[in-house]
């Protein structure tokens, strides 16, 4: 009896110590090999994934699910979904809140640039221009943070392990690279700053209105309908100990007993403690039945998902569900169980609708500068590109200095003005890796400026199998935070930050008149005329202006209109102006 419980306690020492040696083999993976590494959204990807995936996907998933209920103590978010009522009719909640999971999981477990998840983006932005007038920039961009930020801060909190910096950058990326193909604007450029931003906004905004509290009561009903009746009471209670003071203000709950939040807190710690000293981890991601491999495409051209939240929608009927017990709800064909497809999420009536505007759409998604490495030997190349703007003494200071000369182009060691904000203007993605004998590899530049020039470039260099002569190509590139812009055309070596509305930051010159009787003369100047007299005769000054409208692939496509408002008053000064008439 000694020696079986001797062994036995031999036997749980060393698989607790394997446990413990395993259950952080991913996050020293990440910190070896990420660390000090300009994290592209591919690899920001990659690390998301086996952090939520692998690492921890059950509370991934929960804080997910309060990341969006958390949006419902916004006013003016909760308002629209009542109007819509898509949250507040039980009979109808369920699938919002299926097909909502299924949009996200098609971005978040394929990568951003395959066809799956370009058209799940396409279609999330086409069932939100629906209510165009009805949803806010700052909503959006609010929903957008607390995407990014509870799964994080429910791991600080409830999980066998704090997400490191990287994983935390890593996840910023990804959901701002997300926000971008939404078209969402002024998106913080990091992670910190998004994070102020959305405390900010917290602050300000979510405050107590009745469509709160209705579309809360909703989500709670939707929540308890996966538990007996006897035991609603209680899980409301845990769910409402869950969720910070701001927003159960913001939905009038009911204060909960401190013994509930205390013990919810004791189960969610004792899991915690369980996973970190005494299991293995994870061996196959838990990409919720909705991966490249888990969820192919099916023969009726459809997805068939593996699991589900609340209701089974899109989940192929198995001998499994039909025999296990204690399940309300069996998947069957009243929930689809043939698969999904896209186009058909969201609510009834745009089943199938917006096909053509979600193709142009993740075509757009596309249309950025692509090309590819060729391998034509018989073995395997590494390669590694690498950017000049990683280094600083090849930065050129000066933004007004124009860096597509000759001088500049035979200097290859120089680089145009970079983002104000220390982040390159250009990213490709993937930066390094292997292509396979008759392999190619497609890379991706993103251009990504944060203020106006004409003059942003960088230099390339690709390195293949580290071998000492590297491949090197310029990128070049306008930036405009408008779509309509002026400028002169004969002054084409000085950049001009001059689109409207801001027409001040257009002028390249100023003139101060101390005269406060002259009238009429502003202190900003864009042209500056000058008269010869030759030959005992004025010679009449001419410049040239550009009025143009800037070409964008994403967001709503308009003419820039302009007008000249006081023609009569130059003339009358003898100034004349000859406007042509283009279409911009």
């Amino acid at each position: 009896m000694t020696f079986i419980l001797i062994s036995f306690i031999v036997l749980l020492f060393i698989y607790l110590f394997i446990c413990h040696y395993f259950r952080f083999h991913r996050v020293k993976y990440i910190l070896t090999n990420y660390n000090n590494v300009h994290l592209d959204y591919h690899k920001a990807q990659a690390i998301c994934h086996l952090t939520s995936a692998l690492d921890m996907p059950f509370l991934s998933r929960i804080s997910t699910s309060f990341a969006l209920f958390k949006t419902y103590g916004i006013p003016t978010i909760s308002r629209l979904l009542v109007q819509t009522k898509q949250l507040t009719t039980l009979d109808v909640a369920g699938r919002r809140a299926e097909d909502t999971s299924v949009l996200i999981n098609e971005f978040v477990f394929h990568d951003f640039d395959s066809h799956r998840a370009r058209m799940s983006v396409a279609r999330i932005n086409y069932l939100h221009g629906l209510y165009k007038n009805h949803i806010s920039n700052d909503d959006m961009l609010y929903t957008l943070s607390v995407f990014i930020l509870e799964p994080i801060r429910w791991a600080k909190k409830f999980e066998w392990r704090s997400l490191v910096s990287i994983e935390e950058e890593a996840r910023f990326i990804v959901w701002k690279t997300i926000g971008e193909r939404m078209n969402i604007e002024n998106i913080p450029l990091t992670y910190r700053e998004i994070e102020k931003w959305s405390e900010d906004y917290e602050i300000k905004h979510m405050i107590y209105a009745k469509n709160n509290q209705i579309c809360g009561e909703a989500t709670l009903k939707l929540m308890l309908s996966l538990y007996p009746s006897w035991m609603q009471n209680f899980v409301r209670q845990m769910l409402i100990s869950l969720i910070d003071e701001r927003l159960r203000l913001s939905m009038d709950f009911e204060e909960v007993p401190y013994w509930i939040k205390h013990f919810t807190v004791i189960i969610f710690n004792i899991r915690a403690f369980f996973l970190r000293h005494c299991t293995l981890p994870r061996i196959y991601p838990d990409d919720f039945g909705q991966g490249p491999t888990s969820c192919p495409m099916n023969k009726y051209g459809r997805y068939q998902r593996k699991s589900y939240i609340f209701e089974p929608w899109y989940v192929k009927e198995t001998w499994f569900y039909k025999i296990l017990p204690f399940i309300r709800k069996r998947p069957g064909s009243m929930y689809k169980s043939q698969g999904f497809k896209v186009e058909e999420l969201g609510p009834e009536k745009f089943s199938g609708k917006g096909i053509e505007e979600m193709k142009k759409d993740a075509e757009n998604m596309k249309k950025r500068a692509i090309f590819q490495i060729i391998n034509q030997s018989e073995t395997s190349v590494t390669f590694r590109v690498d950017l000049a703007s990683q280094h600083a003494k090849n930065r050129i200071e000066q933004e007004n200095k124009n860096v597509w000369g000759t001088a500049f182009d035979a200097n290859k060691h120089l680089i145009g003005p970079q983002n104000l904000s220390g982040r390159s203007v250009f990213d490709i993605a993937p930066l390094d890796g292997v292509i396979p004998p008759g392999g190619k590899k497609q890379l991706t530049v993103i251009f990504s400026p944060d203020h106006d020039s004409d003059f942003f470039s960088d230099l390339v260099r690709i390195t293949i199998s580290e071998q000492p002569v590297k491949l090197e190509f310029r990128l070049r590139g306008t930036g405009r935070q408008n779509t309509v812009y002026i400028r002169p055309l004969d002054n084409g070596n000085i950049v001009q930050k001059c689109l409207l509305p801001n027409v001040n930051d257009a002028l390249t010159m100023q003139m101060q008149t101390t005269d406060p009787n002259e009238k009429g003369i502003p202190n900003n100047i864009l042209v500056l005329l000058c008269a010869q007299f030759i030959n005992g005769k004025y010679v009449p000054a001419q410049r040239e202006l550009i009025v143009g409208c800037a070409s964008i692939s994403s967001g709503p496509k308009k003419n820039g209109d302009y007008t000249f408002d006081n023609l009569k008053d130059i003339n009358a000064e003898g100034f004349n102006v000859d406007v042509p008439k283009v279409n911009n």
